[in-house]
């Protein structure tokens, strides 16, 4: 693999550096090797290999970190453990700027490894980190490799480490994959968290770094102007630092910038300094992608002449035998050049050498744009049966990507060669495909805009609300200050009074919200948050007499044909993992679970619903009939739901459900008191609970007189009186499973026996 995915990655993203080791962990000759990991990697691994291959043949030249000071020989005669496993990171690190990944990932394995053996925590840190570095680079993409990069978090937490470089660097490309994944507020909060670091450093160019990554986070989100504040301070950071990789590399991030925001002059202006950072630099490479950027954007102002000048430049600075697919793009460029100035000839050859460099790198994408500029060359010198011939190739390309956008370049094209052919059919139909794809590029376009307008308006709108209520903020602080100063006046004049007076009041206030507090607060079920027994009854009276009243007016109304239609629906659930939640998780964690829980459920409540924590995992959830369309059917979804509260820890979610409605006798709605009403819930509750236990399952069951019931059925036990109503057919029994199988006998009380 060629270095073309390499620097596409590095002139694309700032990302993070690539950091040396330490002048002491080195040899001399690696310290060498170092200085020539970006300007002569070749000469950078031969040197390594050799100090490898000196070691490997003599391992009794070695030197542990561990063996005793008195037992070495002169450091110039023997290697120790530390240089050899800065070797293998060193020559993994210039594999890598050669775009030999595999072998590079292998190099810096071995050198991981060794360090792991040896305990050189800093050294197996900073090959983790480069490792990362080389897999998200050759995959072009920063979110490659998370668990690497865990792995790396974990073992900076060593107390060792805590004032490493890594530190920063790390926590860089957390924030450089967050935003890749477009979880910007994630990045924002990473992009806080990771200034103390840097600032703890003490190291500008870390600084600089971080400035640089916020730029780019600024960037992604469509703030250009917050972009650049951040990069020009990233800039003045590591202007006296002599570190021509960043300044080159921040240099293009800000050309990327401009060019968005349509000012060339100022793109050309950090074009040149990125090349001649890039020069300074001495990396043939790098400063071949420098060059042509800034060709292009001469040839954009229409300095054709400097244009093709910066791109033979870069041509001469590649190497033929490694880098074929850049050479090929750069004589596409060339000929592109030429094509635009006129010069036919040249740019026949460049196009048609670059054509075939494609078609050798299997480089679809890039053949279709050459046989486009092929096609559009034939067409003025008047060769419309070639130009046709390249087009359909393209075509036949384009249409194998599903490429929209380069079929309507091609359409259009094949439509004037038709028709400078005379093939006025085939010339109308190109012309309709390239209608039909222009209304498609047209309307992903469009689709484009009208997103960027929508997220704009939300920033706008955003940044608006910040301004109001920093409005807002200093009105408040001004009508503070004016508060203060009276308060003052006020308080030199009437000093006593005024203390008398709200020391009073203070302490007035202070219990009447004391008192509030305590009332609402002996309202609410501690564990869970919610509604609790007393709530309940305080509302019972009122709710019980509404609903008494009601009925008896249906009941002397002229309309008791039809069913009672104002009920209050009582569902009345057992939750399992709520019961036994203390003796399986813990306070800590069971707490943890029933405050969450809390939170789910009371997301349920429906208009005019309300739900209450009666304690020992049971629930109660009342909802009036006119709010509710299908009884059954809510109840099964609202077991479905709590079935369906998300937790990591193991639960028993075989919910069980009883339901009663009020008045349960419309005909005698005052036959039952909320005492008795209760034991029809938990009767009801009973129920379920044997179907589920039988099915393993969450159950609902539900009790419901027949119209013909009378009152004086239920004087009495109402427990026993309606278990004997159940058996005599006189209390009707919904299920969601087979009711037959509840034992109803079991449910009836014994009294124990007398002891002896």
């Amino acid at each position: 693999m060629n270095q073309l995915f390499f620097l596409a990655m590095m002139m694309s993203s700032l990302s993070a550096p690539d950091l040396d080791l330490a002048k002491e962990q080195l040899s001399i000759d690696l310290q060498q090797a170092q200085t020539l990991v970006l300007t002569d990697p070749v000469r950078c691994v031969q040197i390594t290999t050799a100090f490898l291959e000196r070691t490997a043949n003599n391992p009794k030249q070695i030197i542990s970190n561990r063996q005793e000071y008195g037992y070495r020989e002169p450091i110039l005669n023997y290697g120790t453990a530390t240089q050899a496993t800065g070797a293998h990171l060193l020559k993994g690190e210039c594999l890598q700027q050669l775009g030999q990944f595999k072998a590079a990932q292998e190099s810096l394995e071995e050198g991981i490894a060794m360090a792991e053996k040896e305990q050189q925590f800093e050294l197996q840190a900073h090959g983790l980190y480069l490792k990362i570095r080389s897999r998200n680079m050759q995959q072009r993409s920063h979110g490659a490799s998370a668990i690497l990069l865990d792995e790396l978090d974990k073992l900076l937490a060593n107390p060792s480490l805590k004032e490493s470089q890594l530190q920063v660097y790390s926590r860089l490309l957390h924030i450089n994959a967050s935003i890749e994944s477009q979880q910007f507020d994630l990045a924002k909060r990473q992009l806080t968290e990771v200034h103390p670091w840097a600032d703890q450093a003490n190291n500008p160019l870390a600084r600089a770094w971080v400035s640089a990554v916020g730029g780019d986070l600024y960037h992604a989100l469509g703030q250009p102007q917050l972009a650049l504040g951040e990069y020009i301070d990233a800039q003045q950071q590591a202007k006296g630092l002599q570190d021509p990789l960043f300044l080159g590399l921040l240099s293009n991030q800000m050309v990327n910038l401009y060019q968005e925001e349509q000012e060339p002059q100022k793109a050309l202006q950090y074009a040149n300094e990125a090349a001649n950072y890039f020069h300074a630099l001495g990396n043939p490479s790098l400063l071949s992608d420098a060059l042509i950027v800034l060709a292009r954007l001469n040839r954009d102002q229409g300095e054709m002449n400097m244009a093709l000048v910066y791109f033979f430049n870069a041509l001469d600075l590649l190497d033929e035998g490694n880098n074929r697919t850049r050479i090929a793009h750069l004589k596409f460029e060339i000929g592109k050049t030429y094509l635009q100035t006129g010069n036919l000839s040249l740019a026949r050859n460049y196009l048609n050498a670059a054509r075939q460099s494609h078609e050798l790198g299997n480089d679809k994408e890039s053949l279709i744009d050459t046989l486009l500029l092929l096609g559009e060359l034939h067409l003025k010198q008047q060769e419309a049966g070639i130009a046709i011939l390249q087009l359909e190739n393209a075509l036949t390309l384009a249409n194998r990507l599903g490429d929209i956008r380069r079929q309507f370049e091609i359409f259009r094209l094949l439509s004037i060669a038709y028709e400078q052919k005379g093939y006025l059919r085939q010339a109308l139909d190109s012309y309709k495909n390239f209608h039909q794809r222009s209304e498609l590029v047209r309307q992903q376009q469009l689709d484009l805009e009208q997103e960027a307008v929508r997220d704009n308006y939300a920033q706008v709108e955003q940044a608006q609300q910040v301004k109001e209520l920093e409005q807002k903020l200093d009105i408040s602080q001004h009508q503070q200050e004016r508060y203060l100063w009276s308060s003052v006046s006020t308080g030199l004049l009437l000093a006593l009074f005024i203390y008398l007076f709200f020391t009073l009041w203070l302490k007035l206030r202070v219990a009447r919200l004391s008192a509030k507090q305590l009332r609402e607060a002996l309202l609410i079920e501690p564990r869970s948050g919610l509604a609790n027994w007393q709530r309940l009854m305080s509302r019972w009276p009122r709710e019980m007499a509404k609903r008494q009243q009601k009925s008896e007016r249906w009941y002397l109304s002229d309309r008791t044909d039809g069913e009672f239609d104002d009920k209050l629906h009582y569902l009345l659930f057992r939750v399992p993992f709520l019961v036994n939640s203390l003796e399986q998780h813990g306070y800590q964690v069971s707490r943890e679970i029933e405050q969450a829980f809390g939170t789910y459920i009371n997301q349920l409540t429906p208009q005019d619903g309300r739900i209450y924590d009666l304690r020992e995992g049971h629930l109660l959830y009342v909802v009036p009939q006119r709010h509710v369309a299908q009884l059954h059917q809510l109840a099964q979804e609202l077991l479905d739901t709590l079935a369906a509260f998300p937790c990591e820890y193991a639960l028993d979610r075989h919910i069980s459900l009883g339901i009663v409605s009020h008045p349960f006798l419309p005909k005698a709605a005052t036959a039952l008191d909320h005492h008795g009403l209760f034991d029809l819930c938990y009767l009801a509750l009973s129920g379920a609970m044997q179907l589920s236990e039988k099915h393993q399952q969450s159950v609902w069951l539900e009790l419901a007189a027949i119209d013909c019931q009378q009152a004086a059925f239920f004087n009495g036990d109402v427990w026993q009186c309606c278990l004997m109503a159940i058996d005599k057919g006189l209390v009707k029994v919904n299920s969601s499973h087979e009711k037959q199988w509840v034992n109803w006998l079991a449910l009836s009380r014994t009294k124990a026996p007398d002891n002896p």
